[in-house]
């Protein structure tokens, strides 16, 4: 069966990201990176909302989000976390992050272990300066920094057994694999897991199938693709945009990737001829699943 690829939001985003599936609520969340808006689908109605948090935040962009056990949502935003109230568009901070790294940084590229800890890696939007960085954020307690050096921290996942985790530096175009310590939350043994050469596109987005086998979007590569827990390429699928910037794994078996895209970076041409950047992709008929996407656990 090939892949059918399909597009499954008419919002067109700047830089959509943060694809969170809530597999109990059966319920699609994603955010425009350059924006302060979380965007809510639930395929089974066709229902969509979205919440703004721009008064809230101050016109601050939320970098990514994932749900809490208690209610709403965890959030990377500029500056800190903050916890989003879905349902009345406000906003709390629990802890400040970078406040003393360079105005060019924020916090970026977000997930929940199985533990129901916040990592969260940031980002200098200059493209150049190594000054971000990998954060955790444990229920009740400051952030703690656990890599530094980064450039484009993005592509947090972990194996299904809990033994590694990934991090992408995006514009270095390197995916590091750790080795992860469930109960502590420590990683170690930082090893380079893929490199991606500039003209395939750079490593953005990811996620893990329940094969182990670690998917990421491919930004101005065109593609999602798939690697073994060994780092070999298994397959690349073609979409219809030009940058991708996240794939997770969703629907009610977890078998339909769904996948952001940007309009960012595009001239008026490029726009024209990828009339579905910007906009939410879905790939059927892949043939994997997913993992459920954890909470965080204040």
């Amino acid at each position: 069966m090939q892949p059918d690829v399909v597009c499954i939001s008419p919002v067109r985003n700047e830089l959509g990201e943060s694809l969170y599936w809530d597999i109990g609520a059966e319920v699609l969340y994603w955010i425009d990176a350059w924006k302060a808006v979380v965007h809510a689908y639930e395929p089974a109605t066709g229902d969509m909302r979205q919440t703004d948090f721009a008064a809230a935040l101050g016109g601050r962009p939320i970098g990514s989000i994932a749900r809490r056990e208690g209610g709403g949502m965890i959030s990377g935003v500029r500056g800190g976390f903050y916890q989003l109230d879905l349902e009345t568009g406000e906003a709390r901070l629990i802890a400040e992050a970078e406040t003393d790294r360079p105005a060019a940084n924020r916090l970026n590229d977000g997930k929940c272990d199985r533990a129901g800890r916040f990592w969260c890696a940031s980002i200098n939007t200059d493209h150049h300066t190594a000054s971000a960085a990998l954060w955790r954020l444990d229920a009740g307690s400051e952030p703690l920094l656990m890599e530094n050096g980064l450039i484009g921290g993005n592509g947090i996942a972990w194996s299904p057994d809990d033994r590694s985790m990934y991090l992408a530096d995006t514009l270095a175009g390197v995916v590091w694999k750790y080795d992860f310590d469930a109960a502590s939350g420590l990683i170690a043994n930082r090893r380079p897991f893929i490199s991606v050469g500039a003209a395939e596109g750079a490593p953005d987005g990811a996620t893990v199938d329940a094969n182990g086998c670690y998917w990421t979007a491919l930004f101005r590569g065109g593609a999602v693709a798939q690697f073994d827990p060994d780092g070999r390429l298994m397959r690349r699928v073609g979409l219809p945009v030009s940058n991708p910037t996240m794939c997770a794994f969703g629907g009610p078996d977890l078998d339909i990737l769904y996948i952001t895209s940007a309009t960012r970076f595009l001239d008026e041409t490029q726009l024209g001829a990828q009339p579905l950047s910007g906009r939410v992709l879905a790939i059927r008929g892949l043939g994997v699943r997913g993992l459920p996407e954890p909470k965080f656990d204040p």
